[in-house]
């Protein structure tokens, strides 16, 4: 007999050599596995490959990966699908047909994943994370990525964007069937953490790449320094499972005061729900994003959030849940962090968290694929 199952095509996962890439995909694929069991494939060039595929259980959930030799850009795509193949087929082999594919990030996984579903004549779900779609300039090998991603996003029953910014993005520049919006989802441990309101607000907090394309780093660090002659007791934490050497050159660079500044990385994800806590305002000064998982996270804490407009869930932050800025500068950013935490006394904590439960919590978040699935005939 076999098995009643999703398959999930993972185009990022955490694997040996990059242990925190796509983290966040794992566990959205985890959740919606509470719905209805999944067995994930992920492929990866690497530097050092293994000779034999890798396989996890997890409750509900069977992981293959398969990391290869890394090659040139066109080289890793071809080994790829042709690896891809054969796995895909032994894993139907032994489990059957699934009930539909789903994708997470589309390159390079959309393709593969377009073929399978025409192939078995089975639903095609696409979960897309990338802010490819909001960048403005894109580099060669984006604009290859992003003419596969057109290519092949039509050919998927369902969009899945992780915010509404994204989904409009995504609309204006692809051909797409059908578009539901679907947050990714904030874990369980950040709603347990035991909530906390200092009486003397001062530290803050960023969490993020830390690339300076995307999160513009020099403008964050500069607001802080330009902060700290209006409030000498403020602290800014900066948390990043890389570019921790780009940043320290940023800070060499602008001549910007060392002294209450603390550069953590890298970080299990575990940890993060504690150090959250430990904080009173988190800050986010990106270019683009297309959910910005850190924001519904830092609510889930009950951490008021200062952001400006930048795309994913940024527009949902208003008084209640921190400070929507509007003055994209240095100068306008250590404004507004100093009148954010002149009101903090204002921010229900409980009331932040509740806001992030109803919206990004495991049990939210599996009920809407729930309902997806449902709406496609899969369940």
């Amino acid at each position: 007999m076999h098995d009643t199952y999703i398959l999930h095509i993972a185009s990022w996962y955490p694997h040996d050599e990059s242990p925190y890439e796509g983290d966040f995909v794992d566990r959205h694929i985890r959740c919606i596995s509470t719905q209805v069991c999944g067995i994930v494939y992920f492929g990866k060039a690497v530097n050092k490959p293994l000779v034999k595929m890798q396989i996890s259980n997890y409750e509900n959930c069977k992981v293959y990966k398969r990391l290869f030799q890394r090659a040139g850009s066109l080289s890793n795509y071809s080994k790829y699908h042709a690896l891809a193949n054969h796995d895909i087929n032994t894993i139907i082999k032994d489990h059957g047909v699934p009930l539909a594919i789903h994708c997470h990030a589309g390159f390079p996984g959309l393709s593969l994943s377009s073929a399978l579903a025409k192939n078995y004549r089975i639903p095609l779900i696409f979960t897309e994370h990338s802010t490819i779609y909001q960048q403005e300039k894109l580099s060669i090998k984006e604009k290859l990525i992003f003419w596969h991603l057109n290519k092949y996003i039509s050919k998927a029953d369902v969009v899945c964007p992780v915010s509404l910014a994204h989904s409009e993005s995504i609309s204006a520049k692809c051909s797409v069937k059908k578009i539901d919006v679907i947050p990714n989802v904030v874990t369980n441990p950040f709603f347990e953490t035991l909530l906390k309101k200092s009486p003397s607000p001062s530290k803050l907090l960023h969490i993020s790449s830390l690339d300076n394309d995307q999160k513009n780093i020099t403008d964050l660090l500069k607001g802080f320094n330009i902060l700290k002659n209006k409030r000498p007791d403020v602290s800014l934490t900066l948390v990043g499972n890389s570019n921790i050497t780009l940043v320290k050159r940023l800070i060499k660079r602008h001549k910007i005061d060392l002294l209450d500044i603390k550069i953590i990385g890298p970080l299990e994800h575990t940890a993060i729900p504690k150090l959250m806590t430990e904080h009173d305002l988190f800050v986010l000064w990106s270019r683009y994003e297309s959910f910005s998982l850190v924001i519904a996270e830092s609510w889930a804490s009950g951490l008021p959030v200062l952001c400006n407009e930048s795309g994913g869930i940024t527009a949902e932050n208003n008084e209640a849940l921190g400070h929507l800025s509007k003055n994209y500068t240095p100068e306008g950013l250590a404004d507004d962090i100093d009148r954010t935490l002149n009101r903090y006394d204002e921010f229900d904590i409980t009331e932040i968290r509740a806001y992030a439960q109803k919206r990004y919590s495991e049990v939210s978040i599996a009920q809407k694929f729930g309902d997806l699935y449902n709406s496609l005939s899969i369940l």
